[in-house]
């Protein structure tokens, strides 16, 4: 079980495939999908940009508290140098370089299409830790990464409405493990931020105690995040885990989890 792909909705593939690769240093890669289709691997993982003239974000509000997919987080060596190459291509910050709880430092901007982008570097420091070994991992990867080093995919991180009801939704019907969580007693509308181990990628879950609203709708125009796409051993037996696990089939019969992110489980 890994992260195949996830696939981005764009006005303009030239622009989007530009964008991707002078500031991610994402490298194109050969698959099918014909003209509206542009293939881009930034690390382990593929986006798949497809051309949607015409379309919006469908809703979507640089709003945490707002259901789906917040944002795409890239690791990198060092923030503040890669985010001195996004403000020298004059794209605006959303949160510009600083330091954030669980000890990692992000800079938020957004792609031509207003998906949400972030670099992060170090490692997470877990108020509450579930899994060492992966931890362990984790640091032992971000003591090793050169401070040069540009950005490769790392995580999707989604806003749920309830936490237990999405655990159950990846863990048992993904295999992703549960690594953490990151806490702060006083945070703002009792923030927590959760962490699953998704084979080559991390899945970042905000929860909430203060309600949150609902999410965008995706459709066939959608920019920004469309669907994420899962490796498995068998498609059909992962739909059906999902749906038992809490998954729901929307339009057409794609996967839903329980805040409306499509998920795509692919054979690897």
């Amino acid at each position: 079980m890994s992260v195949h792909h996830v696939e981005i909705g764009v006005g303009d593939l030239d622009r989007s495939v530009d964008f991707y690769r002078s500031l991610l240093g994402a490298r194109p890669v050969e698959l099918p999908g014909g003209p509206d289709v542009r293939w881009l691997s930034v690390g382990s993982v593929l986006l798949k940009l497809v051309l949607r003239p015409g379309g919006d974000l469908s809703g979507w509000r640089n709003d945490n508290l707002q259901r789906g997919v917040r944002h795409l987080g890239f690791k990198v060596g060092d923030v503040d140098a890669q985010a001195e190459r996004v403000r020298d291509a004059g794209v605006p910050f959303t949160l510009p370089p600083t330091d954030a709880l669980g000890g990692v430092r992000i800079a938020f901007f957004q792609d031509p299409d207003g998906t949400h982008l972030e670099f992060v570097d170090n490692h997470l420091t877990y108020t509450t830790l579930w899994s060492r070994e992966i931890a362990d991992r984790e640091r032992l990867a971000a003591r090793t990464r050169p401070r040069t080093a540009g950005p490769i995919f790392d995580h999707v991180a989604v806003t749920v409405a309830d936490l237990d009801t999405a655990l159950t939704c990846y863990r048992d019907g993904l295999g992703f493990e549960p690594v953490g969580q990151v806490t702060r007693d006083d945070e703002p509308d009792g923030f927590v931020r959760t962490y699953l181990h998704a084979g080559n990628a991390v899945l970042e879950l905000f929860s909430f105690t203060s309600p949150v609203t609902p999410g965008p709708r995706v459709s066939d125009s959608t920019h920004g995040v469309r669907h994420v796409a899962v490796t498995v051993d068998d498609p059909e037996r992962a739909a059906e885990r999902l749906l038992a696990a809490g998954a729901a089939r929307g339009e057409n019969g794609v996967i839903l989890d329980p805040d409306g992110v499509p998920l795509t489980p692919i054979t690897r």
